[in-house]
């Protein structure tokens, strides 16, 4: 098909120039070879593909692969026991780094939920996995914020 409009446009194109007297600029009879290109790579990619070589897509969506989230670093550069706790209750932990620690910290989960940077996906979160201690701060929250 790209070819057969490639010839029809040349002509034209010809045509146009030698029997009209039209001035046609070298660049319109350039433009048939990009279409001529295409098909010569879809061509090829069509025979190099060796058959068999597409699979259908699996019929169940495989299990998700645990996901380790790296230790956030402590604020202020504090290092050792206590640096992760500080930073659960620090009001400058970015909501990033309080998701990380909720996942990879359970202990600090309350400590996480009292924190007024804790977003609120982050506290929907919390409630779902339904951790009384948790669920308590999150109500003290409530309260507090009136």
């Amino acid at each position: 098909m790209f070819l057969a409009g490639a010839v029809a446009f040349v002509g034209f194109a010809l045509v146009a120039e030698y029997v009209v007297d039209v001035t046609v600029p070298p660049v319109v009879l350039a433009l048939p070879v990009l279409p001529l290109a295409v098909g010569a790579v879809l061509i090829r990619a069509a025979v190099s593909e060796p058959r068999g070589a597409r699979q259908a897509p699996a019929a169940s969506v495989p299990a998700r692969p645990a996901v380790e989230f790296p230790v956030a670093p402590a604020p202020f550069g504090a290092q050792g026991p206590g640096a992760e706790r500080l930073l659960a209750s620090s009001p400058y932990a970015t909501p990033s780094e309080l998701s990380e620690l909720a996942y990879g910290h359970p202990e600090l989960r309350t400590a996480i939920a009292a924190n007024p940077s804790s977003p609120a996906s982050l506290l929907q979160w919390l409630t779902e996995q339904g951790e009384p201690a948790v669920l308590a701060a999150i109500s003290a929250r409530g309260r507090l914020l009136g």
